[in-house]
């Protein structure tokens, strides 16, 4: 069948719905003959290549002076079969657009092969949400090896998984082998053991253990153990999260302040990971669907749980680090009303009135970060302590911003929860949350650093029921 007979050719022989699918269907549609000519393109081909009949298929979109060295169409010449290849094309414009090609044999009334149907879908989106994806991992592979501490995640056989590179380079390891082996030096399972009490129950498990190094030497480990679930809800390994604490084990309450510290940063990351495992599976359902929509929806909840690890990372550095201030110009009373502001709508949920009693300050200078973090954990901690509070139906937080010749006085109160007497001599200590499992414990730690750096001081009042009042000052250069 020659071009002219393909010209000539209209679709009055087929029903009226086929005609209307080849010219609207959402895909690039091309006939092409044995020079690899184009006889016929559909309505998408030809506002997106132009309207380039006779010329050949990979001058077309392709861009080259002769045919490629692999080509699906030739294949499909010589089995008559339907291929099928990813490709990079090129718009008349010049811009590359990602495709899934499929061609087909179009035969003659005795059978022979005239031409050929080439379909064309467009997934240049998809591919760069795919590379995004592709690097989101690789910064969350990042953080799991330099998170301080070791994972392993195993199997119910109690083989590894996966270990992050803490533990690889502490006691070894690779996937397959099991984990009493590798860091008990055990040729069977413990007698006693986290990671099976959590595939039998579904909890979180927390245990002390000795284990033993690569080199042999004995190590006291904290040992948190927790479930990782598919998508169905059952438990198909176990992340078991070990802090080294052999140095504290001679304080008692510093291996009770490390043990929160740690359950409160496994139960944070355990959600993260969850998160992103959660929208990794959707992207993955999406990109074997070919839906961008739910695509875009997994790469969405990717994206939120690598900045709030990112975030837990960054608050962890920043405590580690020691610093200087980088003073300049700072407005402490501008910082309350944008975070009053920031804020509004949760007042508002939470039946939460509030009172600013904010003076116009003279100039001072301070780490302009620093002093905004500060405000704003406070504030929130505010907002928390009344939240908690389930005995009054409406509470009130006061925002107090003041300063004297030689001081400023920042004084945040709420009439929430209040705090224990055992528990405000710990708010500032290393490793304490006074908000459990729902805190890294590196809130008020941080606003304690802030305040030192700039050479301040940091009070708290509170009773129990009662509300609490924090009460900041900060010294005038």
């Amino acid at each position: 069948m020659s071009f002219a007979s393909f010209e000539a050719m209209d679709y009055e022989s087929f029903k009226i719905p086929d005609a209307l699918l080849f010219e609207e269907v959402p895909c690039y549609i091309s006939l092409q003959d044995r020079s690899h000519s184009i006889i016929k393109a559909n309505r998408r081909f030809r506002e997106t290549f132009g309207d380039r009949l006779g010329e050949p298929c990979y001058t077309v979109y392709k861009l080259r002076d002769e045919k490629c060295e692999v080509c699906p169409m030739d294949s499909v010449f010589i089995d008559g079969r339907i291929h099928e290849s990813e490709e990079i094309v090129f718009s008349q414009e010049g811009l590359p657009i990602n495709v899934i090609v499929n061609v087909a044999p179009v035969r003659d009334d005795t059978g022979n092969i005239v031409a050929i149907m080439e379909m064309a879908t467009d997934i240049t989106e998809t591919k760069r949400l795919q590379r995004k994806l592709e690097e989101s991992s690789e910064k969350y592979r990042t953080l799991y090896d330099e998170v301080p501490c070791y994972i392993s995640v195993q199997d119910r056989n109690f083989r590894l998984i996966d270990v992050n590179k803490q533990f690889k380079d502490e006691f070894g390891g690779s996937p397959g082998e099991y984990c009493y082996k590798v860091y008990k030096k055990r040729n069977e399972r413990c007698e006693v053991c986290s990671v099976a009490k959590v595939f039998e129950d579904g909890n979180v498990h927390f245990s002390e253990e000795i284990v033993s190094s690569k080199k042999g030497e004995p190590i006291n480990m904290l040992v948190y153990a927790t479930p990782i679930r598919d998508n169905r809800g059952n438990i198909n390994s176990v992340m078991e999260m070990s802090t080294n604490i052999t140095n504290l084990m001679n304080s008692n309450t510093q291996m009770t302040h490390l043990g929160q510290l740690v359950s409160s940063l496994a139960h944070t990351i355990k959600g993260i990971v969850t998160g992103l495992e959660g929208g990794m599976y959707v992207v993955d359902s999406g990109f074997r669907n070919k839906q961008d929509t739910t695509v875009k929806k997994g790469w969405d909840m990717v994206q939120r749980n690598v900045e709030r690890i990112s975030h837990l990372v960054l608050d962890m550095l920043y405590f580690a680090k020691e610093r200087l201030p980088e003073k300049e110009e700072v407005k402490i009373d501008q910082f309350c009303r944008e975070i009053h502001d920031l804020y509004t709508k949760k007042f508002k949920d939470n039946n939460i009135k509030v009172n600013l009693e904010i003076s116009e300050l003279q100039t001072y200078f301070g780490d302009k970060k620093s002093l905004y973090t500060l405000i704003l954990t406070l504030v929130e901690n505010a907002i928390h302590a009344c939240i908690w509070d389930k005995e009054k139906q409406a509470h009130e937080i006061c925002i107090h911003l003041s300063e004297t010749d030689s001081t400023i006085k920042l004084e945040i109160s709420d009439d929430g929860v209040g705090i224990e007497p055992d528990v405000k001599s710990k708010l500032f200590t290393t490793m304490y949350s006074s908000k459990g499992s729902g805190g890294s414990g590196f809130g008020l730690m941080i606003v304690k650093k802030i305040v030192d750096e700039h050479g301040g001081e940091i009070t708290v009042e509170a009773e129990p029921g009662q509300g609490a009042r924090f009460l900041v000052k900060l010294k005038r250069n």
